[in-house]
């Protein structure tokens, strides 16, 4: 067994042989406070590895040590600040469940908040969580889940507004549009009159438009889509997205109208002309604001004139 002697200002200990090796402290090493010290020194410094080492031997060898309760915050910071944000985001974790009043409750919230940001906008993980791999994996689960504990750890903060809205904006892109859409009607409650909730509104439309743009023609979107439109408009009635909504909506109208239109264009091809005609009509009466609308008005003159009307 090997034994290592730390002395002040000389003392240099990688993780690796923390953690393969049983150290035995000798008579002059350093106390915890000393380590303490030399763990304040290297945070003051951002010498952020040598932090997590001195947090790491506090954690190890001086647990009952009123020190020892912060270390897992602390080694979570370092690890943030060098970019490794798994790393980070695990001791996050075993720092709020060790304790049952973290001092650094909120910063941690907030922390984990930022780690869950930059997955969701593409920050990847490494190959098997070591920081020695390159960063491939996709982070986007991860951040659901740490969303979740931000959500429920500071449920009213304005921070559980932009994870709700975080956690939706993956959903939809995991195109899991029920969860997304029950994430954004969570977040329209829970702050109805804060900036975000409006985005929710803007989101959800953007929700329907992507299911009707993947085939999905069940009408009742187009009704889900108007009303979400209205209680945009009644919550917020200055607000500029209600344009985006809007187009939305249009969008899916032309969608729909369009649909209907395919199916009176096979109708008249296979000479099924009264079938054809009942189909330009709808089109012409339940979406009459939209460019098949146009085309369906030209069709009906057209077998009016032939004597098909």
């Amino acid at each position: 067994m090997r034994k290592y002697i730390l002395y002040p200002l000389s003392f240099i200990l990688s993780l690796s042989a923390l953690e393969e090796q049983e150290l035995i402290w000798d008579e002059e090493g350093p106390s915890v406070l000393e380590f303490n010290g030399y763990l304040q020194e290297a945070i003051r410094e951002g010498d952020w590895w040598a932090a997590i080492d001195y947090a790491e031997i506090i954690s190890y060898h001086f647990p009952q040590s009123p020190f020892a309760q912060e270390t897992a915050f602390l080694i979570g910071e370092a690890y943030y600040k060098l970019g490794q944000l798994e790393l980070a985001n695990e001791r996050f974790t075993a720092y709020l469940n060790h304790s049952a009043s973290p001092k650094h409750f909120e910063e941690t919230i907030h922390y984990k908040f930022h780690i869950a940001e930059s997955y969701r906008k593409g920050m990847k993980k490494p190959l098997f969580g070591s920081h020695k791999l390159p960063k491939i994996v996709s982070g986007e689960e991860d951040a659901l889940q740490i969303y979740e504990e931000v959500i429920s750890g500071l449920p009213h903060d304005e921070i559980a507004a932009k994870a709700l809205l975080g956690k939706a904006e993956i959903q939809t892109k995991f195109e899991d549009y029920k969860p997304s859409l029950e994430t954004l009607d969570l977040l329209i409650r829970r702050f109805p009159k804060h900036d975000l909730a409006a985005q929710g509104f803007v989101e959800k439309s953007h929700a329907y438009l992507m299911q009707c743009r993947e085939k999905s023609l069940d009408p009742a979107l187009l009704d889900l889509a108007d009303v979400n439109l209205r209680k945009f408009r009644l919550a917020f009635p200055r607000e500029g997205r209600i344009a985006e909504a809007e187009k939305d909506v249009a969008e899916m109208q032309e969608i729909f109208a369009e649909h209907l239109m395919e199916t009176g264009r096979f109708f008249q091809k296979t000479k099924k002309t009264p079938a054809s005609i009942i189909y330009y009509s709808n089109v012409l009466s339940k979406y009459p604001d939209t460019k098949a609308a146009s085309e369906a008005k030209e069709r009906l003159e057209s077998l009016q004139d032939s004597g098909n009307l």
